[in-house]
C-alpha cells in the first residue's frame, strides 16, 4: 500500500453535552498540502512477582499538524475563536479569545495492487493554537509560502478519538467524510426534457458529491440554494441524477 495523496481537509465545531456529539456545518481549511499526526500513549507498567504483570499502552493525547495553502481570515477567524468586524472586515486578535474544540477530517489517497482507494481519516476532538506567522521578501526566484497550524487531539467523554473508513471511489469517501460532520446524505432523480436546465432540490445542498446525466458524472453546474443549474439543458429522456449532504 502506497499513500498517493491528501485532500479534503474539513473541519466543523464540536458540541459536546453528555454522550450527545454533534458538529457544526462541514467547512473547507482550503487546499491540502500536508499533514502530520503524532500520537503519544500511555506508559505505565505494573510488576508483580518479579515480573510484568499488566502494562497500559492506551491513548494519552496527541498533535495534528496542518500545512495548507493559505491563511484567509474567513477560515481562520471561527477555528482560532477570533471575531471578524463586520464593518471593517478586520479579522481582530484577542488574548480571551478561546478557540473552539472541532472535528477534523480529510481523505487520503492511497494505491494498492494496482487499485485506487480513499480512506476517511476523522479526529473526533481537536482544539487549534494560535500559528506562528513567517513572511520572506521576494527573491530571483519565487517561493510559494504556505501556512501552518497545530492542534491538540483530545478524547471525547466516550472515549473516542478517532475514526476510519476506506473506500473504492472518491465520492463515497466524501459521503463518508460529510456524514462524520452529521450531515444527512440523499439522492435525487430527475428526467431531462430538452428544456430544462435548473432542477429544484427538497434541501440546500452543503456539499455536491456525484452529479450523472445518463450515468456519465459531469461538473458543468452551480448551485445557489435549493437549485442545481446546468450549463446547458439535459436531453429528453436524460437521467439527471444528483447525490449531496445537507444539514438537517
Amino acid at each position: 500500500m502506497a499513500k498517493i495523496g491528501l485532500n479534503n481537509l474539513k473541519w466543523g465545531v464540536l458540541s459536546e453535552v453528555g454522550e450527545t456529539i454533534t458538529y457544526g456545518a462541514m467547512q473547507s481549511l482550503g487546499k491540502a498540502v500536508s499533514c502530520n499526526v503524532s500520537i503519544t500513549n500511555n506508559s505505565a507498567v505494573l510488576y508483580a512477582d518479579d515480573a510484568i504483570a499488566e502494562t497500559d499502552n492506551t491513548f494519552s493525547n496527541g498533535t495534528i499538524t496542518l500545512t495548507v495553502d493559505d491563511d484567509g481570515d474567513t477560515v481562520f477567524a471561527p477555528l482560532l475563536g477570533h471575531e471578524i468586524d463586520s464593518v471593517s472586515g478586520v479579522m481582530i486578535r484577542n488574548k480571551n479569545d478561546v478557540p473552539p474544540y472541532v472535528g477534523v477530517g480529510r481523505i487520503i489517497n492511497k494505491m494498492k495492487n494496482g487499485a485506487r482507494l480513499f480512506k476517511v481519516e476523522f479526529l473526533s476532538k481537536v482544539k487549534f493554537g494560535e500559528p506562528s506567522q513567517e513572511s520572506n521578501t521576494h527573491g530571483e526566484t519565487t517561493e510559494f509560502g504556505t501556512q501552518q497550524i497545530e492542534g491538540t487531539i483530545a478524547t471525547l467523554d466516550s472515549g473516542e478519538w478517532s475514526k476510519t473508513k476506506t473506500f473504492t471511489t472518491h465520492s463515497a469517501a466524501l459521503e463518508y467524510l460529510a456524514s462524520c460532520f452529521g450531515q444527512t446524505i440523499t439522492a435525487e432523480t430527475f428526467s431531462g426534457d430538452g428544456t430544462t436546465a435548473a432542477y429544484t432540490l427538497a434541501h440546500t445542498p452543503a456539499t455536491i458529491f456525484t452529479v450523472t446525466i445518463n450515468g456519465a458524472p459531469t461538473t458543468a453546474y452551480s448551485v445557489s440554494g435549493t437549485t442545481l443549474t446546468f450549463d446547458s439543458a439535459p436531453a429528453n429522456g436524460a437521467v439527471v441524477y444528483i447525490s449531496y449532504g445537507y444539514n438537517a
